[in-house]
């Protein structure tokens, strides 16, 4: 299938370009030219060998001359080129061909009871107005008028493909290292939320808690989705929102009764997608820093979807004797924002505030 497309593209393109010459031909050749082909029987093989040095012309310029001398700094020599160019088809070889091509076969023939090739026409009188002396200055001005739109759109359209390609060319290295660059900054979430969730599930070990078997699960279904889904460039907003979800259940087991956490979520999450693992660096801050056994402490989250921007707030209290032991804000936050630059630039709006009592994160994204 794709052998049988790509040579109905070729064909195609061949006949773009067929038709395309027979409408320049057709629409530079001056009328006074035309009407000079019913005494010449020459003319019409003089244009033919012109139009063909023309043709010649067009693609080596495109594909030589503009690529390996233009495109290479090497003005000189590119312009030098053109310029022998145009002397050559404006002036070299339509002489040649009238000096020594038309002559030889207008001479009479080897037998003299035959007739001559061609008419024979008077020589011109000299008058700078005769109709010998305009046709030859029209030739001049034509071939002169169809080598310069030749040049122009043969460099313009071969430049213009070198540029789309160079630019096409630096956007895919660009998104390798993009690409590269995310695979890094996950490769660091990895073992950072498996290190915080064993964390959780080995407080429920040492209180013998009864939810240690559930946390065990509940952190398996979430490393499932790590490894799985953060592969991804981008996944359905409503997975990443399952996953938040399972994840706060999956802290929530080693909290407190004085540990208030609120967590409220609307809008349409169905048809958007989003990078993986966007929330979950903020809220798993939060309940590194924000929640305690022995005071009052919590943690409010909310997302909304509307009008294909999506609002995520967490705000959650500091407990100061944590940030006393740990003042590290550690690669969680500073990972999440290299992530986001990444994966939404200038698409995205990240607010940190914080003082002695409080932590209040403000993320929106445009998912249009």
């Amino acid at each position: 299938m794709n052998i049988l497309l790509s040579k109905h593209k070729k064909l195609m393109f061949t006949v773009l370009h067929i038709a395309v010459w027979a409408l320049f031909i057709r629409l530079t050749i001056p009328r006074i030219m035309v009407e000079r082909s019913v005494n010449d029987i020459f003319f019409p093989l003089i244009i033919a060998m012109e139009y063909s040095l023309l043709i010649v012309y067009f693609y080596l310029n495109g594909s030589v001359f503009v690529p390996r001398l233009l495109s290479k700094k090497k003005t000189a020599l590119f312009l030098a080129i053109t310029i022998a160019a145009f002397i050559l088809f404006g002036f070299a070889v339509p002489w040649l061909v009238r000096q020594y091509f038309v002559h030889f076969m207008s001479e009479p023939p080897f037998r003299p009871d035959m007739p001559p090739r061609r008419p024979h026409f008077p020589p011109p009188d000299g008058d700078r107005f005769s109709p010998h002396i305009i046709v030859e200055r029209i030739g001049i001005y034509a071939r002169s008028i169809r080598f310069l739109i030749v040049f122009v759109v043969s460099t313009g359209l071969k430049t213009v493909s070198l540029w789309y390609a160079e630019k096409q060319r630096l956007q895919e290295l660009e998104n390798s290292m993009v690409q590269a660059e995310l695979s890094f900054l996950k490769s660091q979430i990895h073992p950072h939320f498996l290190f915080n969730s064993l964390n959780s599930i080995y407080c429920l070990a040492l209180s013998k808690d009864d939810k240690a078997p559930e946390a065990i699960l509940s952190l398996s279904d979430f490393l499932r989705f790590v490894t799985v889904e953060s592969n991804h460039s981008r996944i359905p907003l409503g997975r990443e929102m399952k996953m938040l979800k399972e994840y706060i259940r999956l802290q929530s087991f080693r909290a407190s009764e004085k540990f208030n956490l609120q967590f409220q979520a609307n809008g349409d999450f169905g048809k958007w997608e989003i990078m993986p693992l966007t929330f979950i660096p903020f809220v798993e801050n939060a309940f590194k820093y924000g929640i305690s056994a022995h005071i009052e402490c919590f943690i409010h989250i909310g997302v909304e979807v509307k009008n294909g921007v999506l609002q995520f707030t967490c705000d959650n209290s500091v407990v100061l004797e944590i940030n006393k032991r740990n003042l590290s804000e550690g690669v969680g936050l500073e990972n999440i924002r290299k992530r986001l630059c990444l994966a939404y630039p200038e698409q995205h709006s990240l607010n940190i505030d914080s003082d002695s009592s409080a932590f209040h994160v403000e993320l929106q994204i445009s998912l249009v």
